[in-house]
Order: C-alpha cells, then sequence, then structure tokens
C-alpha cells in the first residue's frame, strides 16, 4: 500500500458524523475520541459516562449512513478514553485504551479488547490482553494506532514530561512488539506555545505524528504535525475552522483511516452543550486533486421521504462533496417525482454530504403555466426541501441534475 504519510493541515476539510447524539441511558458527558476498523471501517466513538463516573466509559459504534449509533458496550474502571485506538484481527475489532489503576481519573497502562456489543468489561475482565505501561512511573497513558504503517503509539507523562512511544505490529498477527521503535518528546510551550492549550489528542502515521489541542467555548483548535525522527515541528499549529456553526466546538480525539492508496485524519468536536451531548467528525485527506478536482464525499444515496420516489428514467438521487480550486462544492443528481402541493422535505442527505450552514439552488420541475423552476434547500440537519409548490399548482418531479452550490 504505497500511501503517503503527509496530511495537508491546510487542506479542504470533508465530514464523517454531523451532530449525531451520544444519548443511551442520557449519558452526560462529552465524546472523547474515535477510532476506526481498518477492514471493515466501523467507526467507533467513546463517552465518559456521566460526570459522577469518571473512569466509566461508554464505546459506540456508530452507522455512518444515518449518523446514529448502532450498538455500544461499557467500561468500568479504564479512565478518560481521550485517545483510543482499533485493529482488525481475524475478523474480530479490537480496542486500545487506557486502563486502570487510574490517577486523576486517566489510565496508567493500555490494554486492548474485542468489541463486545450490550457487554461490559472491567480491568478484570479475561477478554483484556496483559496490561501495558511503557515505564514504571508513567501516568495519564493512552494509545492510538498507526493502520497503515502497522504500529502503535503511547502518549504519557514521566518526570520528564509527555512522551510519545511507538512500537511495531506484526502485519499478520497484530501482535505488538514492546521494543520500541522510537521516542520523541512532547515539544516545550516555550518553543511552540498553542500546544500548551488544552491537548486533545493524537494520532500517527508513518513518519508524521499529528498533534490535537484547543480549548473549549472558543474558536481555538489546533493541529500539529511533527517528525518521528527528531521530534520537530513540520507544520502547524494550524488553526482549524471546520464547522464553525457548531454550538460547542470544543476538539475531541484523532483517528487515522486507511482509504486504499490514500488516508484521512479524522478530527472529533463536542458539539453541544446540552444533554444528549453531540459528536461531529471531520477529516483532511491525503488525496490529491487530480486536474484541479478534488473528491471529498463520494457519490451516496439520498433517502426519499414517504410518498417520495426516484423520477423514472433519471439517476438514483445521489450526492456527493468535490473541492474545486479551494471551494467545497455540494452536488446532487436524479431527481424525484411525487405530489407536492407545499412546500415539501422530500429526502435526507447522509452525515458526509450534511453542511454546516443552508444551502440552495434552482432546479427544473414540471412545467405547469409557465412555472418550470423552484427552490431546492438542504439544512445543516441534512434535510432537502423544495419550496414553491402550491395547492392551485402542484410540482409533479423536481431533477437535481442542476444542484452544485458551495458547500461552505
Amino acid at each position: 500500500m504505497a500511501v503517503t504519510d503527509l496530511i495537508d493541515l491546510a487542506g479542504s476539510w470533508g465530514r464523517v458524523l454531523s451532530g449525531t447524539p451520544l444519548n443511551h441511558e442520557k449519558h452526560t458527558r462529552a465524546p472523547q475520541s474515535m477510532a476506526v476498523d481498518p477492514v471493515t471501517h466501523d467507526l467507533f466513538v467513546v463517552q465518559i459516562r456521566d460526570a459522577l463516573e469518571y473512569g466509566n466509559l461508554c464505546v459506540y459504534r456508530m452507522d455512518r449512513a444515518t449518523g446514529r449509533a448502532i450498538d455500544h458496550m461499557h467500561l468500568n474502571g479504564f479512565g478518560h478514553g481521550y485517545q483510543i485506538g482499533a485493529q482488525h484481527i481475524g475478523g474480530t475489532t479490537y480496542l486500545w485504551t487506557e486502563t486502570g489503576p487510574l490517577y486523576e481519573q486517566f489510565g496508567t497502562r493500555i490494554a486492548r479488547f474485542p468489541y463486545l456489543p450490550g457487554q461490559t468489561v472491567d480491568p478484570s475482565s479475561s477478554v483484556l490482553s496483559e496490561p501495558f505501561s511503557p515505564v514504571p512511573d508513567a501516568r495519564f497513558v493512552a494509545p492510538n494506532v498507526d493502520p497503515v504503517f502497522q504500529r502503535l503509539t503511547v502518549r504519557y507523562l514521566t518526570g520528564q514530561g509527555y512522551l510519545f512511544t511507538q512500537y511495531p505490529i506484526h502485519p499478520v498477527t497484530g501482535q505488538v512488539s514492546w521494543t520500541a521503535l522510537r521516542t520523541i518528546a512532547h515539544p516545550p510551550a516555550a518553543l511552540v506555545p498553542r500546544l500548551a492549550d488544552t491537548f486533545q489528542g493524537f494520532a500517527s502515521l508513518g513518519d508524521h505524528l499529528y498533534l490535537y489541542t484547543g480549548n473549549p467555548d472558543v474558536d481555538d483548535t489546533y493541529l500539529t504535525a511533527l517528525s518521528w525522527t527528531d521530534g520537530s515541528v513540520l507544520a502547524g499549529p494550524r488553526r482549524i475552522t471546520a464547522v464553525p456553526g457548531l454550538e460547542r466546538r470544543e476538539p475531541e480525539g484523532l483517528s487515522i483511516e486507511p482509504m486504499g492508496t490514500e488516508a484521512r485524519l479524522l478530527f472529533g468536536f463536542s458539539g453541544s452543550h446540552t444533554t444528549p451531548r453531540e459528536v461531529t467528525i471531520c477529516f483532511l485527506s491525503t488525496d490529491a486533486p487530480v486536474r484541479g478536482l478534488k473528491v471529498l464525499a463520494d457519490w451516496s444515496a439520498l433517502t426519499p421521504a414517504a410518498g417520495i420516489t426516484a423520477r423514472t428514467g433519471l439517476r438514483s438521487p445521489r450526492g456527493r462533496l468535490v473541492d474545486i480550486a479551494g471551494t467545497t462544492y455540494l452536488q446532487l443528481r436524479g431527481g424525484f417525482e411525487g405530489t407536492l402541493a407545499k412546500d415539501t422535505r422530500i429526502a435526507q442527505l447522509p452525515p458526509t454530504l450534511t453542511p454546516s450552514r443552508t444551502v440552495r439552488a434552482e432546479v427544473p420541475r414540471d412545467n405547469r403555466a409557465g412555472r418550470c423552476v423552484c427552490r431546492a434547500e438542504v439544512t445543516p440537519d441534512g434535510g432537502l426541501t423544495v419550496f414553491g409548490a402550491t395547492s392551485d399548482n402542484p410540482v409533479a418531479w423536481v431533477d437535481l441534475d442542476a444542484f452544485s452550490v458551495a458547500w461552505r
């Protein structure tokens, strides 16, 4: 797999989840981080369960098509969950996370376990691997998996400050060798002030280590790339302005997702103050533009509303995101038919296409009394609505091939 390890931190961003509520049993805490199974592309999000349950986590497996949780499992006594990792071994997803004994609600070791929906695991469970600590006095320990270059990275605090150590993963068995490949230190704040902000996550891809920092409730989110060779800053800190309309933009977690010959750097946000807390996940990609065009989200189906069907003779309704010369466009294709006698929501877009603001375009409709155009509008909840139908001039069909608008 010839995947470059360089992510353009100033590149166009796409979206994986859009304002997904984490509402199982009314857990009240923010999402902390995410991980992706590199084979199935199952997406996992971890959350502290309650304000009184620091150390106890809930892991959700998310449905990318609907933006909702498929199932979940509980972890008791594992820590804060500020960074996790995922592997695919023998047809099963294994998750890495911190584990106890705890220090100030954070783990002092790391361990691996299979994802077991509906079950609860604690540090004494037999499904847990032998816990590991890089050094005897390590605190605030957290793991991350590089699924492309097969390495496990561990961040931890010692008397020397925060360190990152990397360990090799066997490409066939998935077993980790606890012989360190390399160790670098977190850059001092005196040299890189933005790295003194609240630390929110890390992810490694090849020779680059990406750090995520930022403070809640302010527009203050940064990504930084370090060199695994000497720990020097290669890019950033780069201010990230993705999804500016969120109620809350606290950065939460990083993850690498392999995508064939490319890779994505996923970065998350805690998007709300109220219960249920929401998670929004975006990405930057190693994918380079081809003739000035970069596909951020390939063609995906639109889900029709009740009573609405795909228009006969046209391509199935679908949409995609493309970047052209630095501007991201939402493009829709195909059409719908039904009997619309008023302004009507006709379809739902998947989370990958949902815009941060309302976008609209004029699209063709059936010609009635000289009216042959109507307005199609997509809102930040992903709804596609057609405007202009009335009881005395209903809309029988719309054609979306003309819908191409700036997405952000």
